[in-house]
């Protein structure tokens, strides 16, 4: 178990011991703390020679130091459980070698390799795309991947956008008035980039890509360096139009291209390159095992598999639907009626709420697994499933009976801080959906930017906001990078289907009088 998801862990099953005990209300408020280490510090330059550490000292020390940053594919805690493409690979290393794991955050990602040659991690991980420029400062492993540049512009107008990806596309106080008016048509072809302007990250490999295809097309193409704004934010600026173009990895493109379907992803400007990690020049011995292992488990089908969850699988789960509600002449909604019932009023819920909760999440299926690895009616992961006492979580008596166990805790979690009772129950689903510490890092955003921390209107958008790399890493996020799009309509879906139930299903079912 990771040190991150062994933290959570041990912090729920401390608060888990108040179960039985509703006396917690209103006590000391339980205080959720970071994760993971975080270095904010930014424009490190990188040091006169690289610290002297290879794998057998790393053997010797039993942990592997990892640099990343929160990202939607690299790293990311994810209902208190860490996950991430490069995360998960990394882990499978680690243990094959009998090394601990600890990741630490970087949140300025041109200091990723100098922080690395300091000494503050042994791989730096980031999606990252060797260069002659920082070949000259690292040593680069084989290839995770292939992967090509690939235009991402607007192809319709942001009305257009699926319903899916409505919040996220709804303007807020910290975001600009848009300033691009996209009429022109689509861009086709690589020579109809002549004369436009395409916005870039800070330091993107694909600055050198627009100006090689510049020379190409006779045309000057327009380069702008953004600073903060990462992949992930220029393409819901692009989505609102807020900017016409940028240039990305084509497969973290289609994940985009999924959520805001207004987005087009053509045409390809380049070759295909490999996305890779990256060590200390004077580590030869971590990098050639390295390359050993991904060798070995890339003909083994590992990267295949775990790659298709993170590129592949996440489309679907992008996509998932915002589902119909099910009900019947009857008034029966599922066949565990009578088991959401029960367990309902041990939280004192409506039960139609709860089997709203429980459709969002798996359907009414018992056997439903996710992307990530919850599993069962009420999807909990492996994690909180173990910290609640569930033994068998695909069986529907345990899983809903952990899962309010779980919802019970937020329930108190959330009573000592929001007193209105309407907006605590939005304050919770989005807990169990995302995690209460991602909840509360957009409760200090709204309090920093002037909302209000107790209103889930405010809230919400700046759960929205932990979604790119800016606010991410801003100086009051403890858990970091959250696919915040998920809780803010995993919400808003709950409470309405619930409204749809409250309508067409009695909250309780008449006992019919024998005929005599």
């Amino acid at each position: 178990m990771s040190p991150t998801c062994r933290l959570l862990c041990l912090l729920l099953s401390a608060c888990l011991l108040c179960f039985p005990a509703a006396s917690c209300k209103r006590g000391p408020k339980t205080k959720l703390e970071a994760v993971d280490k975080i270095v904010r510090k930014t424009d490190v330059p990188p040091p006169a020679e690289p610290v002297k550490r290879d794998l057998a000292q790393i053997r010797e020390r039993g942990e592997l130091t990892v640099l990343a940053p929160y990202n939607s594919t690299t790293y990311f805690v994810y209902r208190g459980e860490p996950l991430g493409y490069e995360y998960e690979l990394l882990r499978a290393f680690a243990e094959a070698e009998g090394l601990k794991l600890k990741m630490v955050v970087v949140t300025d990602p041109k200091s990723l390799l100098p922080l690395l040659n300091s000494g503050e991690g042994d791989v730096a991980a980031s999606r990252l795309i060797p260069t002659p420029e920082t070949e000259a400062q690292a040593a680069f492993t084989r290839a995770l991947y292939e992967t090509e540049p690939a235009l991402v512009q607007q192809a319709e107008p942001p009305a257009a956008a699926s319903k899916v990806a409505e919040k996220a596309m709804a303007p807020g106080p910290a975001d600009p008035t848009p300033e691009v008016d996209i009429q022109a048509r689509l861009v086709t072809a690589p020579a109809q980039l002549a004369g436009k302007q395409v916005d870039l990250p800070e330091k993107s490999p694909y600055a050198r890509t627009l100006v090689e295809l510049s020379d190409e097309i006779n045309g000057d193409i327009h380069v702008v360096e953004l600073g903060e704004v990462q992949d992930e934010a220029l393409a819901q600026k692009i989505a609102r139009g807020e900017v016409e173009f940028t240039v990305m990895q084509a497969n973290l493109a289609a994940l985009k291209e999924a959520e805001f379907s207004n987005l087009k992803v053509r045409p390809v400007l380049g070759s295909k390159h490999p996305v890779a990690w990256a060590v200390r020049k004077n580590s030869p011995e971590l990098l050639a095992e390295l390359n050993r292992w991904i060798e070995d488990k890339q003909n083994e089908g590992l990267f295949a598999r775990v790659y298709k969850k993170y590129f592949v699988d996440m489309k679907g789960h992008i996509e998932r639907a915002t589902s119909d509600y099910l009900t019947s002449a009857t008034g029966k909604l599922c066949a565990y009626d009578d088991l959401l019932k029960k367990h309902a009023a041990e939280i004192g819920w409506d039960w139609r709420l709860l089997a709203s909760q429980v459709y969002q999440e798996s359907k009414f299926k018992p056997d439903a697994k996710s992307w990530a690895g919850a599993e069962g009616l009420l999807q909990l992961m492996p994690g909180t499933a173990r910290q609640v006492g569930v033994h068998d979580p695909f069986d529907p008596e345990d899983n809903v009976g952990g899962a309010v166990r779980y919802l019970k805790w937020l329930n108190e979690f959330w009573d000592e801080r929001v007193e209105d009772e309407p907006e605590r129950l939005k304050f919770i689903l989005a807990s169990y959906n995302c995690g209460p510490g991602h909840v509360e890092d957009a409760q200090r955003l709204a309090s920093k930017y002037g909302g209000n921390p107790l209103a889930w209107d405010d809230v919400s958008y700046w759960l929205l906001q932990k979604s790119t790399q800016q606010y991410s890493t801003d100086e009051v996020v403890k858990f970091g990078f959250c696919r915040g799009l998920e809780p803010v309509n995993y919400v808003d879906h709950i409470l309405r289907r619930y409204d749809r139930y409250k309508e067409f299903v009695v909250a309780q079912r008449r006992t019919r009088k024998s005929r005599g």
